[in-house]
């Protein structure tokens, strides 16, 4: 396997406990302990960081006998020659496997003792909050996996709701060119707001726009607007993205005038175009579950044509950036460049004529605000949008190939919240997470062949580096072997997002956008990256620690299960079980053996795709 010998320096503290522990084999076995039991025979994460007590019964136990959890040695108390007792704090073990090990004086050391750790009576199954968790955040997570399986699924979506934002502040002088990119990454690792992030981070991937046109400056209020209309109503968030700064320079907006027959220039329609086709109807009539809607001859039936664009982009007409505070007031129509703040109206640039698209004639003679508004109206409640903005979402959570009732169901709440309400990307939220089909895979005997999707490199980083409770800072560099995977975080190529949303996987009928991303090239520097996980080669400011796993090593079943329960949520075919623990058999030392099976498991095709 690569890498041996790098990963034994990165490992020497971690293994220094196993060597110890297979010396004292040596010593004779009368004078060494040996762990028969446990009571409770699981650990389990109470609601209260209080210790709990357990008791070990074995034997060869003498005073100064001293219980050892996972590597720290704990305040231990002698009963009998037979029987030992401790107390710990119980906090999150990546993996919720661990050994305890029973130690004499004179440093004779019982083999290693598997327990497991657990929630005691889960409203959610283990493998089923993991699943959820996939969907729901940027990864499991210990805490996480806690509190779902304790809660239950609505409770901790409504948690999830109130969760403290995640923020993206205002650049600071001198900040480093991937200041948005490095505090995007901190956020995903660290936030609170898991939900709201992954939903954000969906709009965004509607709703594109690109650092590679738009500075720093205007992709942090940009980035923030998602996060703060994530859970609000599609309507208001239209709004906000049309008159947001940032879009209006990605697309075009700002500062687009009405016609000049005298210049010869027109209105422009970038934004109009995209505003339809990529954020709220497509390009063709659907049915309510997605299915393209088919004319007598069976052909679709396209929604609008270049006049409709053409007048939706003079209702965009009149709008420039907000004006910067403490500025003199700009003596141009127009003002400068501002990312913060809404565009503000310029009545004088506004085109004033009638204008129809979409079967809707908006009247001459209002003023850009007014045209605007009801433009937003008509295109919102068209009913396209329903259907088109759901199967997106679904894409980006759950699955690339949703069955069209699945989409149906979503879109009928899309359209009525249950309280009357258009848009609600809350109520819609939950039933995406909720509805049958999403949780169908939630025992895997159950999963779909199409169901999910491929994690795409940004996921594929963050799932890993909370599944091994890594230490991000807010100055990290993960961006950067995100965009060695194929994927420039925060500078999609094209307003179609990183991928295509209609990408179709070469060779089948499946569909399976984030696969654009994928070839040889890339699925070879996603196994590199997994190395560089698994050996805390991250750059500055990312810190893994992966010693939980080498102590496991002295009992490979042990550490397989730790690694099942950390990575693949316990379902691990028992298949590739049986070929990971016939490869890491081979391996030398503990700091090898828990490198090789951290790697085969997070390189496998089984992980790469998330069910």
């Amino acid at each position: 396997m690569p890498g041996t010998l790098i990963m034994r320096r990165i490992f020497t503290a971690a293994t220094a406990l196993i060597v110890l522990m297979a010396a004292t084999r040596a010593w004779p076995q009368a004078s060494a302990p040996a762990i028969a039991s446990l009571s409770p025979s699981v650990l389990y994460y109470g609601p209260s960081t209080l210790p709990i007590g357990f008791t070990v019964t074995g034997s060869g136990f003498v005073s100064g006998s001293q219980i050892v959890f996972n590597g720290t040695a704990l305040r231990t108390s002698f009963r009998s020659a037979t029987q030992l007792s401790a107390s710990l704090k119980l906090t999150p073990v990546p993996g919720n496997v661990a050994l305890i090990v029973v130690t004499n004086p004179g440093g004779a050391a019982s083999a290693p003792y598997e327990v497991t750790l657990a929630v005691n009576g889960p409203k959610v199954a283990y493998p089923a909050a993991f699943r959820f968790l996939e969907q729901a955040t940027w990864g499991p997570e210990g805490q996480d996996l806690i509190n779902l399986q304790q809660q239950g699924f609505q409770p901790w979506l409504t948690a999830q709701q109130a969760a403290k934002e995640s923020k993206f502040p205002s650049p600071p002088a001198g900040a480093p060119k991937d200041f948005a990119q490095s505090t995007f990454m901190y956020n995903a690792i660290n936030g609170p707001d898991q939900l709201r992030q992954r939903v954000a981070f969906a709009l965004g991937q509607i709703m594109v726009i690109s650092e590679d046109k738009i500075p720093l400056a205007g992709m942090m209020p940009y980035l923030q607007l998602l996060q703060d209309n994530a859970f609000g109503n599609y309507r208001t968030l239209l709004q906000a993205v049309t008159l947001s700064p940032s879009m209006g320079r990605y697309l075009d907006m700002v500062d687009s005038s009405k016609p000049n027959a005298v210049k010869g220039t027109l209105p422009n329609e970038n934004y109009a175009r995209e505003f339809m086709q990529l954020f709220t109807i497509g390009t063709v009539e659907l049915n309510q579950d997605g299915t393209r809607t088919l004319d007598p001859q069976s052909n679709t039936i396209p929604l609008y044509g270049e006049s409709d664009i053409q007048n939706l982009a003079r209702v965009f007409t009149g709008w420039t950036f907000p004006p910067t505070p403490g500025a003199a007031a700009a003596k141009k129509l127009v003002n400068p460049v501002n990312y913060v703040g809404q565009m503000v109206p310029v009545e004088a640039i506004h085109d004033t004529d009638p204008k129809t698209f979409l079967g809707t004639t908006l009247p001459a003679g209002q003023t850009a605000e007014k045209d605007l508004s009801q433009a937003l109206d008509v295109v919102f409640n068209h009913p396209n949008v329903a259907p088109f903005v759901s199967i997106r979402l679904i894409q980006h959570l759950v699955t690339s190939n949703p069955s069209p009732a699945y989409v149906k169901r979503i879109a009928a709440v899309f359209a009525n919240n249950g309280a009357g309400k258009r848009g609600d990307l809350w109520a819609v939220t939950k039933a995406i997470l909720t509805d049958p089909e999403a949780r169908q895979g939630d025992i895997a005997a159950n999963a779909s062949a199409t169901g999910g999707h491929l994690r795409e490199p940004v996921l594929y980083a963050t799932a890993m580096l909370r599944a091994l409770g890594a230490s991000v800072s807010s100055t990290n560099q993960l961006a950067e072997k995100i965009a060695i995977m194929g994927q420039t975080l925060l500078k999609p190529p094209s307003v179609f997002n990183y991928y295509s949303p209609f990408y179709r996987i070469p060779g089948g009928a499946a569909a399976g956008p984030e696969f654009q991303l994928f070839s040889t090239g890339t699925a070879l520097l996603r196994a590199d990256f997994a190395a560089e996980v698994l050996l805390s080669k991250l750059g500055a400011g990312t810190t893994v620690n992966a010693t939980p796993f080498v102590q496991l090593a002295a009992d490979p079943g042990a550490l397989m299960d730790a690694v099942n329960n950390a990575f693949m949520g316990g379902q691990m075919p028992s298949a590739m079980r049986s070929t990971i623990m016939t490869a890491i058999a081979a391996a030398g030392d503990p700091a090898t053996i828990a490198y090789d099976a951290g790697y085969l498991t997070a390189s496998s095709g089984l992980f790469q795709v998330e069910q």
